[in-house]
């Protein structure tokens, strides 16, 4: 199964169910996508694959070294490639036991606004948290604002992989930034990694004393 567009091609190694809701979901989305990130166009075109586990396991330990039982997808900037799990092989290999078609086209779009955010930056050094936190809300996944006086933000920075509730402190984080600060602004902690670094402290003392109130 396969299907071309102007910036994506997206490709099933199996037949599935839900090929035609991918395809609608990313023509829906993808404008609003690469305006926030002041993009007309990808360089070059996202191949997205949904993939079976085996063929996706090989992928991720041979780029990582291992392979997480949370791992569904993976954007990959060098290749311009997305790859995601089956919805099946989501609930039979991963903890997303909860997997369906809803969550999955948003892990998706969380995809895509990776490789978009690619295009302007590939600088996340300590700034993982902005990275998976812009994707988080822009895709709109089902996450919730939460506390965060039990986050230990150096470590956020440093370890954003081995910190627990680090997707729901990314994206408490960012929301609090969206909503808060122009769009100039947050283009530039998107685009310039040494001054959102510059920033970030002061950025999540505010996010926390909103949070608080």
């Amino acid at each position: 199964m396969i299907k071309e567009l102007d910036n994506f091609i997206i490709e099933s190694t199996n037949t599935i169910d839900y090929f035609d809701d991918i395809v609608s979901s990313i023509i829906d989305n993808e404008k609003e996508i690469l305006n926030f990130f002041k993009l007309d166009k990808l360089d070059n075109r996202c191949h997205i694959i949904i993939m079976n586990y085996d063929d996706f396991k090989e992928f991720i330990i041979k780029k990582y070294g291992y392979i997480k039982e949370y791992m569904r997808a993976d954007a990959d900037h060098n290749t311009n490639t997305i790859r995601i799990l089956d919805i099946n092989d989501q609930i039979k290999y991963t903890t997303h036991k909860d997997a369906n078609v809803d969550n999955t086209l948003k892990t998706i779009l969380h995809e895509i606004v990776h490789i978009c955010h690619d295009e302007i930056n590939t600088d996340y050094n300590e700034t993982i948290w902005f990275y998976e936190g812009i994707a988080t809300n822009i895709s709109k996944q089902n996450y919730r604002l939460i506390s965060l006086n039990d986050c230990d933000f150096n470590k956020l920075k440093k370890e954003f992989p081995n910190i627990k509730n680090n997707y729901s402190y990314a994206y408490t984080i960012v929301n609090y930034i969206l909503n808060n600060y122009d769009k100039e602004e947050i283009y530039r902690f998107c685009k310039d990694s040494s001054y959102l670094r510059e920033k970030s402290n002061e950025l999540f003392k505010r996010a926390k004393e909103t949070i608080q109130n």
